[in-house]
């Protein structure tokens, strides 16, 4: 556990007995014994940190992809207002069918676009690009002023976590705890396409997740005992 506090800035991961968290503080309900039940031998080519960090990248992916949105969408002129409606109705749309959109071959754009330094250095480069009227008409760029204060507070909204929080208490409000966790959601599709890319999974994606809330459910119960 004082691997796991120390150093906050490096992701790390720690698996439990019934479960695997993460640095960036998502949780995931099932272990490594469960995932090599799940797909027979899938770790013995893909380590299980790999793997749990490309599904916190996926996890993240709504509010990388979202601010880079933004920002694009005013370089190219765009009203700054409508530019930020149509960057939140993209979180939201993002962030609920995130697992639909999980691939391998994206692992590595994902992964670089979740990095909070990465995301923070390009938004200082663009606001502040913003900020300097002179140069961005030189560049015939002309891009509102109005658009800073936009970014800053979607930078709140997406990489403090605002929103995600608030979603998130809507949800526990409304729904409970009912069905897998988005964090789960993630997890087994990319295990199904790490799955299907290694021939080792043939069978209908809902009999997949089927046999995931099965195990889950089974390490659970486990436990409790």
């Amino acid at each position: 556990m004082e691997n796991f506090q120390r150093g906050r800035s490096k992701w790390q991961m720690l698996e439990l007995s019934d479960g695997i968290t993460t640095s960036n503080g998502n949780w995931y309900r099932i272990t490594a014994e469960g995932i090599e039940e799940y797909i027979p031998g899938l770790l013995d080519k893909y380590p299980l940190e790999q793997i749990i960090e490309e599904a916190d990248a996926w996890v993240k992916s709504a509010d990388g992809l979202s601010l880079m949105l933004f920002f694009i969408l005013v370089l190219v002129s765009l009203n700054p207002l409508l530019a930020t409606l149509i960057s939140l109705a993209f979180y939201l749309f993002w962030f609920f069918n995130t697992s639909a959109f999980v691939n391998i071959p994206s692992n590595p754009i994902v992964k670089f676009l979740s990095k909070d330094g990465v995301v923070y250095t390009i938004s200082a480069i663009v606001l502040i690009g913003i900020s300097l009227n002179d140069i961005m008409e030189s560049l015939q760029l002309p891009v509102s002023f109005e658009a800073i204060w936009y970014g800053l507070v979607l930078i709140f909204l997406y990489k403090v976590g605002l929103l995600r929080l608030l979603i998130q208490f809507i949800q526990k409000k409304t729904s409970g705890d009912s069905g897998p966790s988005r964090e789960d959601r993630v997890l087994n599709m990319l295990l199904i396409r790490y799955g299907m890319k290694e021939g080792k999974l043939t069978g209908e994606v809902e009999d997949m997740e089927d046999e995931l809330i099965r195990i889950k459910n089974y390490h659970k119960s486990k436990k409790k005992k």
